[in-house]
């Protein structure tokens, strides 16, 4: 039995899948659970995967009935975050439970990136609003613990963002507030530990490495230490990379999330294989990664390709 992380293959953008499975701990039996952080969603294209329906062809009931989403976690409001938003929130065969948003001012400037980021970006404030359907968190580093996060539940440690990395976030050097659209949503995007028995698999944010990662580091290292797969900040972008880090956490399995132009552009893969040479690499435009990490810490963390 194991926790399955599935990294989809969206070009440059994110969406990855984690499925807990129903489980039984002493007397106690864990219901499954499936969080969804982030989306970048394509229809009718041969290279990338539709996400919406790969999760209804993944998660269904026995009665064919699509599972819902537990927690679907915005890292952060970037249009290559939430696209596909809109038809996930429209979809009613998939609900949504609980929605983690962040505490931030940042409106975009414009939405021509993508031709439906207008109506994702209502979308994405629907669901952190007031009459939203969902179950709505914001949560910093700083917040205690809550339902299904501790040692009998789904053992999330939130790494970013901190009160600290907020405060940057919307704050010039000169203490002035920055503009909306000049907020850096990114260096507070969610970065997650998650932890299966021993092992933990880390998801990066979009943060750079100062002053993202450098907040990590300094104050997250027992979290960091027990790191068996990374999904690479900022889609493995070299903005991200942060040495120290990469060589406490030493993954066995490093996945990047770029397209295949971006990584040979912008990307970190030779600064990640020089610190950890032994490391997997696994590069989703190549195809969806699936990575099972099974309770049982004695048997070999799975990965397979789409």
């Amino acid at each position: 039995m194991s926790v399955d992380f599935h990294f989809l293959n969206v070009g440059y953008g994110d969406c990855t899948v984690i499925h807990w499975p129903e489980r039984t701990a002493g007397d106690n039996t864990k219901d499954e659970r499936i969080m969804m952080m982030d989306i970048y969603h394509h229809e009718d294209h041969d290279d990338y995967e539709d996400t919406i329906e790969y999760y209804k062809a993944y998660f269904k009931n026995a009665d064919r009935s699509i599972k819902p989403i537990f927690r679907f976690v915005c890292s952060h409001p970037h249009q290559d975050h939430i696209c596909g938003l809109k038809k996930l929130f429209d979809d009613n065969g998939i609900k949504i439970l609980n929605f983690w948003d962040l505490k931030h001012s940042f409106f975009p400037a414009d939405f021509d990136g993508h031709p439906s980021h207008q109506e994702d970006w209502k979308a994405y404030e629907a669901l952190g609003g007031e009459a939203s359907p969902a179950t709505v968190l914001r949560i910093t580093r700083e917040s205690t613990p809550a339902k299904f996060w501790d040692q009998a539940g789904d053992r999330i440690t939130v790494l970013s963002p901190s009160e600290t990395l907020i405060k940057h976030a919307h704050y010039k050097e000169d203490g002035s507030r920055r503009n909306s659209d000049a907020v850096e949503i990114d260096e507070m995007s969610y970065a997650l530990s998650i932890r299966v028995n021993s092992r933990s698999v880390i998801l990066g944010g979009d943060g750079r490495a100062t002053p993202t990662w450098d907040d990590i580091y300094e104050n997250c290292k027992d979290a960091l230490n027990t790191c068996y797969v990374l999904k690479a900040g900022h889609h493995g972008h070299e903005c991200s990379f942060h040495e120290d880090a990469v060589k406490l956490m030493n993954p066995v399995v490093i996945v990047f999330s770029n397209s295949e132009e971006e990584n040979k552009s912008n990307g970190a893969e030779r600064q990640y294989k020089r610190v950890c040479p032994d490391a997997l690499i696994c590069k989703t435009w190549e195809g969806t990664v699936i990575v099972k990490v099974p309770f049982d810490s004695t048997q070999q963390i799975q990965v397979s390709r789409m």
